[in-house]
């Protein structure tokens, strides 16, 4: 069943929840710390164990050492970890583990869906020739009692293909900034965003693009430099004194501090615009001038606030999962939304905030020739391609040869996504 524009945008982003006031949530959880505010709870979920009521800490203190030890052995999950461990690291254990989830997955959708077309059926090994590790697994996994173990009938609604946005061009988190600054200390929060974007091939869908973690301490103008986008990669044009295009920069690499984020940006949150404030007359303006213009009754209710670099997070009323906006590089747009918000903990990264935990890989376009790699050029006013522009990779480029009888081409190198998505 296909979705509806709205429904598939409720689908990504949303229901949001009541305002929240960032300040507020800190202010309550120093007063938490401080055993003044015990009973009042938290506007949102923390991890620390400053959300716990004064009376339930003083409660575990009070416990002997042995008492402590019980209760710490009875709910960890040592074993558990250490069995999956093995079986991850193991690749023959985790094969079989991979073939036989997809032989049940193929089993479910094979009776769910019998009119359509047939998957390719997963081939399990036979059990004569597994290895000794192998048939171990599998007589464990047989063993399990637990109805909901396996999967049923009622587990096909629930069970979808991968999605280009559930892959990670991260090995590890990266670290775009050198927070925490000074001001930040164990009591910030930690603000968890998803960036979202259009798909090309439909523009009122948006689809997730990263997911980074920032402190409540930090910036807009900090959440807007860690987004990678390939606005930020397309290559400069090289005029000569008539003003004709005679060529295009190379595209910047990540390592380049200088790069331009596109002239001008914007971010929108709860009818505010937030400006980047390198000119007198920024893109916050520009917005403003442009709904006056329209009629009264299309007319937002959008107010200019201070520049994006001067507003932190920590001073913003929002909405968890509400959908704001962000607009860059002419005419380059960006949703976010606002996940979670929480308390730091001992054990999350000490520096390196803003940290972007995923981003999607892009999808490339094959060069037309061979059909087989990314193009890494676009060729514009070469007849002989049959159409202009044509997207081409290097080693086809190469054996087209230059162009004869003075022909004007030229060559665009395509983007390359180094400027935000490598982890270095």
């Amino acid at each position: 069943m296909s979705l509806a524009p709205a429904q598939a945008h409720e689908a990504y982003i949303g229901p949001s929840s009541e305002p929240i006031q960032l300040s507020a949530f800190l202010d309550s959880a120093r007063h938490v710390e401080a055993g003044t505010e015990e009973r009042r709870p938290l506007p949102v979920f923390a991890q620390s164990s400053a959300a716990l009521p004064k009376e339930a800490r003083e409660v575990w203190t009070c416990l002997s050492a042995d008492e402590q030890e019980s209760i710490k052995a009875e709910c960890r999950v040592d074993d558990l970890r250490t069995i999956l461990e093995d079986t991850i690291h193991d690749p023959r254990l985790m094969g079989h583990v991979t073939r036989t989830h997809e032989a049940s997955v193929y089993a479910i959708y094979e009776t769910a869906e019998p009119t359509k077309r047939k998957r390719k059926r997963p081939t399990l090994a036979d059990p004569a020739q597994e290895i000794p590790e192998v048939t171990a697994l599998r007589e464990k996994h047989e063993a399990i009692k637990l109805k909901c173990w396996p999967l049923t009938m009622r587990a096909a609604p629930f069970i979808r293909p991968p999605r280009q946005p559930d892959h990670n061009t991260l090995i590890y988190v990266k670290q775009v900034g050198t927070g925490p600054t000074s001001e930040a200390n164990s009591e910030d929060a930690l603000v968890f965003v998803t960036i979202y974007t259009r798909v090309s091939w439909g523009q009122k869908i948006p689809t997730r693009a990263s997911q980074h973690v920032l402190l409540a301490s930090q910036t807009l103008g900090d959440l807007f430099e860690a987004i990678p986008c390939a606005s930020n990669e397309l290559p400069e044009e090289i005029r000569d004194e008539s003003g004709k295009i005679t060529g295009f920069t190379a595209p910047r690499r990540d390592g380049d501090m200088e790069v331009d984020r596109g002239g001008g940006a914007v971010i929108c949150i709860e009818d505010v615009l937030y400006g980047d404030g390198q000119s007198q007359d920024d893109y916050a303006d520009k917005v403003v001038r442009l709904v006056q213009s329209l009629p009264e009754s299309k007319r937002g209710k959008l107010a200019k606030g201070p520049s994006m670099h001067d507003t932190k997070l920590s001073s913003l009323t929002i909405r968890l999962h509400e959908p704001y906006w962000i607009l860059h590089a002419g005419n380059c747009e960006h949703f976010f939304s606002i996940s979670s918000v929480r308390l730091r903990h001992p054990s999350d990264p000490q520096a390196g905030y803003p940290l972007t935990t995923q981003i999607t890989p892009p999808l490339l376009d094959f060069c037309r020739v061979c059909t087989k790699v990314p193009a890494v050029y676009s060729i514009v006013g070469d007849i002989r391609l049959g159409e202009s522009p044509f997207l081409i990779c290097a080693p086809c480029w190469r054996g087209m040869g230059e162009p004869k009888d003075g022909a004007e081409v030229l060559v665009v190198p395509l983007p390359k996504h180094e400027l935000g998505w490598t982890t270095g």
